[in-house]
């Protein structure tokens, strides 16, 4: 009752098709960071201040950090650092970034915290696409947050007009 877990979605054709082709006449991206997409919706502030501090003492390396992919140090180079990055034990899991997401941003100018996170992860090797000359890591993610919040940015969103999606805030 403390939790609820929304997803997995994949990522809509056309978001990606935008994400490779579109965006800022981009010919490579480095990682496609949110092919899948799930939501861990937590009840209160205590619980989720309690949950991302777990992440970030057990993973204190990837919070904040831009990670280094194949279009910063190459794909070999990219490969062999995802592999000796720590695993999420008795799992495939790796944990490659953990950010405020976004939507957070006005508050954490005002000094308060974020209550949206983006958790970021390979399942055991990263997929590695290539599309005409478009290459690509494709990555998962795991968006943590306050219950409240999410429901109200989506709210948000539909007031606007704008297309909303169970996997998009």
């Amino acid at each position: 009752d403390d939790y609820t877990f929304q997803g997995p979605f994949v990522k809509p054709l056309q978001s990606l098709f935008n994400k490779v082709y579109i965006r800022r006449g981009q010919t490579s991206v480095d990682i496609v960071g949110d092919m899948t997409r799930a939501t861990l919706l937590v009840k209160n502030k205590s619980d989720l201040s309690a949950v991302m501090l777990k992440i970030q003492e057990s993973f204190p390396e990837i919070h904040g950090e831009m990670f280094e992919g194949p279009e910063r140090i190459g794909v070999n180079s990219s490969l062999h650092r995802v592999f000796k990055m720590k695993k999420i034990p008795d799992t495939n899991i790796i944990p490659y970034r953990l950010k405020e997401n976004g939507s957070q941003r006005k508050r954490i100018e005002n000094k308060q915290h974020a209550l949206l996170f983006n958790l970021n992860f390979f399942d055991g090797v990263p997929e590695y696409h290539r599309v005409g000359c478009t290459e690509m890591f494709v990555a998962f993610e795991l968006q943590i947050g306050l219950e409240a919040e999410i429901n109200g940015l989506r709210e948000d969103h539909l007031e606007k007009g704008e297309f909303w999606r169970p996997n998009h805030c």
